[in-house]
This record gives structure tokens, sequence and C-alpha cells, in this order.
């Protein structure tokens, strides 16, 4: 590629090579999940070494894999400090499996294959307004293989360790007893907030492949005897009688109709004072070309082509969510998790909509 130089009146060559990192960007996604699963993260995280030992360690063709490398220096991954011999810049340090702040399986998961194929699908589903998973007939959620879970523990655990301290700063915990997280996942926020209030107990609702990885988070948090786990589905019925309750990333993954009805089952097992706290992007009303914004607008056009109906919404439609459940939204809170570096995220308090105040 040639680039050419700014002439009299004509347009920014600048601006047509920032849409040319933008057309060509699976490119450098692609070689990142390579180098992930080739275990380049791990070989170099003790040093430089030269790409003949890395295709001994990893089986691949030495010349091949000196391209590749070449590419991940070209990114800003790797470093070449003399001829043929790589080693990671701080970027390509977070490629190592042994770090807390890992995003192996992050590459693993985000860049491979698969989910560049979910993402070719993106003009169908903008044409039709239908995910991928529904013009395959399949289920949204269902049990993956073991290696699966193990790769979606490991990548949630990156963006988790990050946001749940942005929302036990932020929110006040004072005077909860009991605590509920719906769909709580590997139960890191329930976690820290436990962590955070030695007087609070909790409760995580879960579905039963999750939750042998939910219990070995909770026990090495130091919490487990503080903490109930439960196995069910949050569509049928919800702990009754906890003074507080957790919807994080949750909403998000439904349509408008199944996410009331979420809210609803929800509703039904608070007791008079108790509060939720929904944790999600919250939209803006505009778009505008900023980070918050970017990382808003991935993760709703995520939703539409992995979930039925899924979506991110704005403040305005999670009032209106949650004024359909009975529900009152008393305050939007805005955080910042740390991996972004911004206000990415919101914390929606609400209460029944019969509770004063």
């Amino acid at each position: 590629m040639v680039l050419v130089e700014d002439a009299p009146g004509s347009d920014t060559p600048a601006a047509a090579a920032r849409l040319f990192e933008l057309i060509t960007g699976h490119h450098g996604s692609s070689a990142v999940h390579v180098a992930a699963r080739l275990g380049l993260g791990d070989l170099l995280a003790g040093g430089p070494r030269g790409v003949g030992d890395l295709a001994r360690e990893t089986g691949a063709d030495r010349t091949a894999l000196l391209r590749l490398a070449r590419l991940l220096v070209s990114s800003g991954v790797l470093t070449e400090p003399e001829p043929e011999v790589f080693a990671l810049t701080p970027v390509g340090e977070h490629l190592a499996r042994d770090r807390p702040d890992s995003l192996h399986a992050v590459a693993m998961t985000m860049a491979s294959p698969g989910h560049q194929e979910r993402w070719g699908s993106l003009g169908d589903a903008v044409r039709t307004g239908r995910s991928v998973v529904e013009h395959k007939g399949s289920e949204v959620f269902h049990e993956p293989p073991p290696e699966v879970i193990a790769l979606l523990h490991e990548s949630l655990a990156f963006f988790s360790r990050y946001t749940v301290g942005a929302i036990t700063a932020a929110y006040d915990f004072g005077g909860v007893g009991t605590v509920v997280d719906v769909g709580g996942g590997q139960g890191a926020l329930l976690a820290a907030i436990l962590d955070a209030n030695p007087d609070v107990r909790g409760t995580l609702l879960e579905q039963a492949f999750i939750m042998d990885i939910a219990r070995a988070s909770l026990a090495e948090a130091g919490v487990a005897d503080r903490c109930e786990t439960v196995i069910g589905d949050f569509f049928r019925s919800v702990p009754a009688g906890a003074d507080l309750y957790l919807l994080k990333s949750v909403l998000h993954d439904w349509n408008d109709e199944r996410a009331v009805d979420l809210l609803v089952k929800v509703r039904e097992a608070m007791k008079p004072g108790a509060r939720l706290l929904v944790v999600e992007t919250v939209l803006g009303e505009t778009a505008r070309p900023a980070v918050a914004d970017r990382i808003a607008a991935r993760s709703d056009v995520m939703m539409l082509l992995s979930s039925i109906g899924g979506r991110e919404r704005t403040e305005a439609e999670y009032r209106d969510l949650l004024a359909r459940a009975g529900l009152r939204a008393t305050r939007f809170i805005p955080i910042r998790p740390a991996w972004t570096g911004v206000v990415s995220t919101s914390l929606v308090e609400a209460v029944t909509a019969e509770s004063e105040g």
C-alpha cells in the first residue's frame, strides 16, 4: 500500500488510512488469537527468544512463525530487539496466562474463527433484525463443553476483576444484611460485596454447569461460609426475602418481554423496603466517537449477534422496563471500571413501585 502525501484540495490520506485500519482490523485480531493458541505469551514471559527456538517449542513452521511474529511487532504486541529474536511488549505481556490481568482467554474466545464467523453474519442480522442464534434455531443458554466453560470463566475474570471494585466503591451497602445475586455467574461480584461487608450474607442463583466454578471462586475469596448457592432458573423463581437483589450483565441478554418477565420474578421475591441493583451498560441518547460509546456500541451489536432480542438500553428504556415490571428506578450511578478508564457502566437502583420516597 502506498500512502500519498496530502495535495491541495484533496481528501486527507490520514482519514483513508484510518478507515483502512478499521477494514483490516480482523487481521490483527487473528494474529493475536494464533499467538494465544501457540502460547507465545507464556514462552516469552521469561525474556526474548529466537524464532527457531519458538518454532521448536510450538511445532510451528519457522518461516511462517517469523512472518506472524513480525505482524505482531507491527501491532505492538511483540518487539524484535535483534534480528529474528522476539520479546513481549507491555501490551503483549497480557497474553501470559499466569497474570491476574491476563487476556489469554479473551484472545482465545473473542478473536477465534468462530467468533469472527459470528461477526461475519452482521449483514444478515442488520437486514433481518434477527441474530445468527435465531437463524439457526438454537438456544441462547445451554451447557457448553467443559473446555469452553473454562475459557469463559477465565475471560470473565479479567473484566470482573476491575468492574466489581468500581461497584463496591460506588455503592453504599450499609444497612444491607442479605444479598441475592440473580444469575451471578462465577460469583465475583457477590464475593467482592461480602468481602467488603463482613456482616452481609449472600445467595448466588445460577445454572448447574456454572456452580462448581462459582463455589470454588467463593471459597477462594474466603466468603463461602457466608454464601448459599442455589441452582435454579431465574425465570421460574428467585430466592425471596433479601434486602438487596443484584442483576449484573443479565438483562442485556434478553428481549424486552423476557427482561420484564425476569424483573417480575425479582419483584415478587422482594420484601418491603428491599432494593434491586442492576449493573449494565447504559447507552446515551446519541452516539459519539468516544471510548465509552465505542465500548457500548460494540456490546450492543454483540447482543444483536449472540442473543434472541438482547440489547443494551438507554436510561429511558431501563426506566420503562422497570415500570412494566412494577418497579421504579430511584437513581442511576455511573461507574468507571479500571480496565476501560472511562465511565462505561451504570448501577441502576430500583425499588418496588409502591415503595415510598
